[in-house]
């Protein structure tokens, strides 16, 4: 990731007063939740202020939540700490950090597709590595024609090719789709979304 992805999401966080994306849970978390066996161990790649965390850990599972931003992780700490749950909060930069445990379900909700074209094809490969038999994982990723196309160093994928990249899972849920949003100080605005949910089954 850019060094000015770390600053633009600081700032972001900084600035906001209530969590920026909302307190969640996210329509594919409460999916996922609903398929996890209890106590399963859960990885959360760009948690944000942890939204999806938090709920996974109410939820009685084991999760750690890695992000970008401190001010993000601090938020994070605060809420688990308030809600006495156990949540493993990390700071690192996703291009860096190494999934070093294999987990039940790891998540990535708008997270890496902040990564270079390499890495990006690189972590989806890692994180299928480090995926349990029967376990998911859990990505939100933009496609191409959306309307921040150019404005910001990411990655949009050509329609149908996340799926592709879980060819031999199982997908549970695959949805491509026009967004309308609104989140923070931005105003309504629209992403082309595409969301899986995908199980190893060998």
């Amino acid at each position: 990731m850019e060094k000015s992805d770390k600053y633009y999401f600081d700032e972001l966080y900084k600035k906001s007063k209530k969590p920026f994306f909302g307190t969640g849970p996210s329509s594919l978390i409460l999916k996922l939740n609903r398929m996890l066996p209890k106590n399963s161990k859960v990885l959360d790649l760009g948690c944000g202020e942890g939204k999806d965390a938090i709920f996974l850990a109410r939820k009685g599972h084991q999760v750690t939540a890695v992000d970008i931003s401190p001010i993000a992780i601090e938020k994070l700490d605060e809420r688990a700490k308030k809600l006495k749950l156990n949540i493993k909060s990390i700071v690192a930069d996703l291009s860096e950090y190494k999934i070093k445990d294999n987990y039940d379900a790891i998540i990535a909700l708008a997270s890496i597709h902040f990564l270079k074209k390499k890495e990006h094809d690189k972590m989806i490969k890692i994180m299928q590595g480090r995926t349990n038999k029967n376990g998911f994982n859990v990505i939100v990723s933009l496609r191409k024609g959306d309307p921040t196309e150019g404005s910001f160093k990411v990655i949009y994928l050509e329609d149908g090719k996340l799926k592709e990249y879980y060819s031999g899972w199982k997908i549970i849920k695959y949805k491509e789709y026009d967004k309308k949003d609104k989140h923070g100080r931005f105003g309504v605005h629209y992403h082309k979304n595409a969301d899986l949910i995908a199980q190893r089954i060998v």
